[in-house]
C-alpha cells in the first residue's frame, strides 16, 4: 500500500481523485458494493455455468467412439420416427457390418414397473437391460453381475431416493416376468445428460428375458482399432441404401447438442447478471453528481486559478474510476471464491476452473471497469462545462 501511496504521488490527479472519493465515503462505499455484485454476478454466473455444464457432460465421457442405432417407424402420417425394434436377426447383421467394432443391444421393455422391499412403485425409474454395462458405468458400491444372474445394478438417483443399497431387494415387472431381484451395484452419478439415463434406471441382466427385442444397440468403436465415421458409414450404407430403416446417431453430435444449449442458457443467464451493471452504472452516475452538486463551488475555484474544462473532466472520470477499480479487486477474489464453492459442489475439485471460466471472470472484471468509467462520463461532462462564475455564486 505504502508503495501504491508513493506512485499515486506522482499524479496529482489521482492523489487528488482519491481524497474527493474518501470524502464521501458511505456514498463510494454503496457504488463499490453496485460494482462488486455486478462483478460477482457475471462472472459468478459464467464460472457456474461451466461447472454446471463440465458435471452434465461427464455423463458422455464413457461413450467415447460411440453410436446409437434405433430401427425406424412409419406411422401412418409417413414420418419416420426411432421407435421400432431390432431382432436378433438385425442385431447379428449389424456385428457383421460394424466389424471389430462391438455392439452392444439395449432393452427397455414396456410397461415396466419397479418396486421397493415395502411394495412401494418407483414410477419415474425405468428398466434397461444390457450385456455389459461396465463399457460406459463406473460402480460407486458393489459388483456388476453375470447376465444370468437374478442380481441388478442401480443408478445413483434410484438409491438415494429410495433409500437402496448393495444386498436390498427389488421387484422388477416387465410383459415378461415379475420378479424379485437382489441389489448388487450401485452406479456413480451420471447427470441427466446421459444417453441411456442411468441415473434414473435399474439395470437388469440380457439372460433374464427368454426372447428379448432390442429397442437400440450401441456400436463402439476403438479408435486404435478403426474410426467410428467409418462403421457409420457401413451401417448407413447397409441398413438404409434401399429404404431408410435405421436410425443412427453418434453420441458426441447428442454430446454437442447438449453443450450448445448449456452455452445457450448461460448467455441467457449472463445477460440477466449484466443488468446489475447497468445498475452499477446509474448508481455511479448518481454518486458522482451528488458529489459534484456538493463541491460546485470547489470545482468553480479550480476553473478560476486555471484548471482547464479537460482537467476537472479527467479528474472525475478518475474518482469514477477508482470506484471502479476498487470494485473489480473485492469483485474478483469473491468471484473466484464462490466458483471454487460451485466448483467443490459440482466437480469435487474447488480448483477445476477452465479458461472459459476464467475468461468470464475477466469480462466481469473488464465490464466492471467499464461501466464505472462510463458512468462517471456525464457528471465529467457537466462539471467541466460549468462556467466558473456560475459554480461560484
Amino acid at each position: 500500500m505504502r508503495l501504491l501511496t508513493r506512485l499515486a504521488g506522482y499524479v496529482p490527479t489521482v492523489v487528488l481523485a482519491r481524497r474527493n472519493v474518501s470524502r464521501a465515503t458511505a456514498r463510494s462505499a454503496l457504488a463499490v458494493v453496485a460494482v462488486v455484485i455486478g462483478v460477482v454476478a457475471v462472472g459468478g454466473v459464467g464460472l457456474g455455468g461451466e461447472a454446471f455444464t463440465q458435471n452434465q457432460l461427464e455423463a458422455y465421457d464413457g461413450f467415447g467412439g460411440v453410436a446409437t442405432v434405433s430401427q425406424l417407424d412409419y406411422p401412418d402420417d409417413g414420418a419416420a420416427e426411432p421407435d421400432g425394434e431390432l431382432s436378433e436377426q438385425e442385431i447379428s447383421r449389424l456385428r457383421q457390418t460394424a466389424g471389430s467394432a462391438a455392439v452392444i443391444p439395449v432393452v427397455r421393455p414396456a410397461n415396466d414397473t419397479v418396486r421397493t422391499p415395502d411394495g412401494e412403485a418407483l414410477f419415474t425409474v425405468r428398466v434397461v437391460s444390457m450385456s455389459d454395462p461396465s463399457r460406459f458405468y463406473e460402480l460407486r458400491s458393489g459388483s456388476f453381475p453375470a447376465s444370468s444372474a437374478r442380481a441388478v445394478v442401480v443408478g445413483s438417483r434410484v438409491a438415494e431416493n429410495n433409500d437402496l443399497a448393495v444386498g436390498d431387494r427389488v421387484t422388477v415387472s416387465t410383459d415378461s416376468f415379475t420378479r424379485s431381484f437382489r441389489v448388487a451395484g450401485v452406479l456413480k452419478g451420471q447427470g441427466f445428460s446421459d444417453p441411456l439415463s442411468a441415473d434414473r434406471s435399474v439395470f437388469v441382466p440380457v439372460g433374464q428375458f427368454d426372447d428379448p427385442t432390442y429397442d437400440e444397440a450401441l456400436v463402439q468403436v476403438d479408435a486404435q482399432e478403426g474410426s467410428l465415421d467409418e462403421t457409420v458409414e457401413r451401417v448407413e450404407t447397409e441398413f438404409n441404401s434401399r429404404d431408410r430403416s435405421v436410425f443412427v446417431d453418434r453420441v458426441s453430435d447428442q454430446r454437442d447438442q447438449r453443450e450448445e444449449t448449456f452455452e445457450q442458457i448461460n448467455l441467457f443467464l449472463l445477460g440477466l447478471g449484466a443488468v446489475s451493471l447497468l445498475v452499477a452504472a446509474v448508481t455511479i452516475t448518481n454518486t458522482m453528481l451528488m458529489s459534484i452538486a456538493e463541491r460546485e463551488g470547489e470545482l468553480g475555484v479550480l476553473r478560476a486559478v486555471g484548471y482547464g474544462k479537460w482537467a476537472v473532466l479527467r479528474l472525475v472520470v478518475v474518482e469514477a474510476t477508482l470506484i471502479g477499480v476498487v470494485g473489480v479487486a473485492i469483485g474478483v477474489p469473491l468471484t473466484l471464491g464462490v466458483g471454487a464453492v460451485v466448483n467443490y459442489a459440482l466437480l469435487g475439485d474447488p480448483l477445476a476452473f477452465t479458461q472459459t471460466g476464467l475468461r468470464y471472470v475477466a469480462l466481469g472484471a473488464a465490464l466492471g471497469l467499464g461501466i464505472a468509467v462510463f458512468g462517471g462520463v456525464y457528471p465529467a461532462w457537466r462539471a467541466a462545462t460549468r462556467e466558473p462564475v456560475e459554480a461560484l455564486e
